[in-house]
């Protein structure tokens, strides 16, 4: 008996099995067809739906528009804008706008005309990324509106006027916000300022702002503007600051029968080279370089003129006395039944002339009563009132660091005269 191997692999001379003229005409291949054309059908249904439901609509809308023409709708949009400028209240012309969308539209054109000027609630003003300008975005809750310009840089250092725009702003609060403050800034935004309204101006705030290439007449040129009109006035977290940033004679500048609050805290004075050329050779040390150069001026100045502003003041030179004064002023002048005026608020912060002790001694020796508590923070409260009174002046106090009384006593500083140098012990 002979044994023959299996052949495991097909031959390939034997024509190949075609499937495919099985599945033609088989029972499958009509139920597969069914299904698909009942989709089809299906889809066609929906879409001449869709296309029926739109015309219908479309020739509704066409009906009404033929049959609601009034003569009303003949007045061209030149002689409702001339009946609305009749209209002195803005509130009531805001509310035309639920009329219709014609109206709307006249209503949101009409109030950024010259007769109706546009109340700015905030003018913000930041600086954009890598110095390539300004971004200035102005909000009225009013008319719930907002828009957000951007400036380039080369359009700052000369300075063009945006006229159009600010000539119908009438500004409430302007905030100036992380930023490079220059004079080339202050001289673009006096321009534009120039142009707008300023009597409702009733805050200035700089926050996160860059002093570095800022001096003493940087701010003082912008104050010259807008701190007549000023209730407010606020400096919070700028840094790279000078001592002859913030003086006596920038808070001078402010009206003292307007302002209300001022407010200097959480800025970062730069760090100064341990030389100075000056003309002159003088005594100087490095404690000047701390703080700024706020101190018994400016209190005296808002006593003199009776206005008592509350104040926060962070690294200044202000002195125990005049605070003292300050408080005792206050009281005199203050009347009893003044009840909006019953409490007052002065908190000084980080300043080696002002010490607790030393205030609660100088309140006994004039007659006051005062009693400290733990505020915020490092923070110490000192509320001073006067005897069958119930009027109370708050002032609080926060000692300066160990770290920087340390530098003020242990670090030289050379003055640099016109021909040589000499070091101070």
């Amino acid at each position: 008996m002979e044994l023959t191997r299996k052949r495991s692999f097909t031959d390939f001379d034997r024509p190949a099995h075609d499937f495919r003229r099985e599945f033609k005409g088989s029972v499958l291949e009509k139920k597969f067809a069914k299904k698909q054309s009942n989709k089809q059908n299906v889809l066609r249904l929906v879409l001449d739906w869709v296309l029926s439901r739109g015309a219908q609509q479309l020739q509704k809308k066409k009906q009404q528009q033929s049959t609601s023409t009034s003569p009303f709708d003949s007045i061209p949009n030149e002689v409702l804008y001339e009946i609305l400028n009749f209209v002195n209240d803005h509130s009531s012309i805001l509310s035309c706008r639920a009329v219709n969308r014609r109206f709307h539209a006249l209503v949101d054109r009409g109030y950024h005309s010259d007769k109706m000027p546009l109340q700015l609630s905030r003018l913000i003003i930041s600086g954009l990324p890598r110095g390539r300008g300004a971004e200035m975005r102005w909000i009225a809750y009013e008319t719930q509106q907002t828009k957000t310009i951007s400036i380039a840089q080369a359009a700052i250092r000369k300075p063009q006027n945006f006229q159009f725009n600010f000539k119908r702003f009438v500004i409430h609060r302007l905030i100036l916000k992380d930023i490079n403050l220059t004079d080339d800034f202050i001289c673009f935004l006096r321009l534009q300022l120039s142009s707008a309204d300023l009597s409702q101006l009733s805050q200035l705030t700089l926050s996160k702002v860059d002093f570095l290439n800022a001096n003493s007449l940087t701010l003082h040129c912008l104050l010259a503007v807008v701190g007549k009109n000023l209730e407010n006035f606020e400096v919070h977290d700028c840094y790279n600051m000078r001592p002859d940033s913030i003086t006596d004679a920038h808070l001078i500048q402010l009206n003292a029968a307007r302002i209300r609050r001022i407010s200097i805290d959480g800025v970062k004075l730069c760090r100064m080279g341990n030389s100075l050329r000056l003309d002159k050779l003088f005594t100087v040390s490095y404690f000047n370089f701390l703080y700024f150069r706020i101190g018994d001026e400016s209190l005296q100045h808002f006593a003199s003129l009776k206005s008592f502003p509350a104040i926060l003041l962070d690294r200044c030179i202000v002195t125990t006395n005049t605070v003292c004064d300050y408080t005792q002023e206050w009281f005199d002048s203050v009347d009893e039944g003044e009840k909006r005026l019953r409490s007052q608020v002065v908190t000084v912060k980080r300043c080696v002339h002002v010490k607790g002790s030393a205030f609660e001694a100088e309140c006994r020796k004039r007659g006051l009563s005062c009693r400290n508590r733990r505020g915020s923070g490092s923070l110490t409260l000192y509320n001073v009132h006067e005897e069958n009174t119930h009027r109370v002046f708050t002032v609080a106090l926060a000692a300066a660091l160990m770290q920087e009384n340390q530098e003020n006593d242990e670090k030289p500083v050379e003055i640099l005269t016109n021909k040589e140098t000499i070091p101070t012990k």
